[in-house]
């Protein structure tokens, strides 16, 4: 494999490859999406009668064009088009760093071009936390950290508040929560949150619970009320 990837960085005149998702099988989603298998075309000029190297050329092709493919997913096409130059450098140039393994299914050589069709199983975790690093996470910039104040109403129900605490730290984004102030039947906490109030209150009105409902007001600026009732 590495062989085929320092062969398509000399070859310069590489054509561009024919990204093909196969039906009913081109992903494999497995360790919870740490990694994708994607069916690729890929193609380059065959030079003179060496027709080897030629092949090493289209496999890198089609593996650089792989990774391609799942950045493009995470992010949206006009992002990737937007930052095509800073991932062309830091991604697409080394594509051997997020191919976890691959196999040729076929090739076949028309007019001097060698084509392959490849399957790959691209590390997309890798490519998401490379992606996260410089900035980029889906198809937007990512979110600054920042303190909301989440106001908790019936909050004296010991058991129900440390449920809902427990849930509140468990979505995605939530990187900490602190008490900042307690009365009888209300604590205000404040959460370090990647993301916007609204987020947040998208988030907790996905949640459920046996032992109470969750009512959760329209954020503030900010800021953020929700009620525990008692079922």
């Amino acid at each position: 494999m590495k062989k085929a990837f320092c062969v398509a960085v000399r070859a310069c005149p590489v054509v561009v490859a024919v990204l093909v998702w196969m039906a009913g099988g081109a992903v494999d989603a497995q360790k919870g999406e740490d990694t994708r298998t994607l069916v690729v075309i890929g193609s380059a000029t065959v030079q003179g009668s060496n027709v080897t190297a030629a092949r090493d050329a289209a496999i890198a092709s089609s593996l650089m064009n792989a990774v391609a493919l799942a950045a493009i997913e995470m992010l949206s096409p006009e992002m990737f088009a937007e930052n095509f130059k800073k991932l062309n450098q830091q991604l697409l140039d080394r594509p051997d760093a997020y191919i976890q393994d691959f196999r040729l299914l076929s090739e076949a050589v028309v007019a001097k071009q060698h084509r392959v069709v490849v399957q790959a199983s691209v590390a997309t975790k890798r490519i998401s936390d490379h992606l996260a690093g410089v900035g980029l996470t889906g198809g937007k910039p990512a979110a600054a950290s920042s303190p909301l104040a989440l106001t908790v109403e019936g909050s004296s129900n010991l058991s129900n508040f440390v449920k809902f605490r427990k849930a509140l730290g468990s979505i995605s984004g939530v990187e900490g929560i602190q008490v900042r102030e307690m009365k009888p039947n209300e604590t205000t906490l404040l959460v370090t949150y990647r993301g916007t109030a609204q987020d947040l209150a998208t988030a907790l009105r996905q949640q459920s619970f046996d032992t109470f409902t969750l009512t959760v007001a329209d954020p503030m600026e900010g800021a953020l009320r929700v009620a525990l009732a008692s079922k």
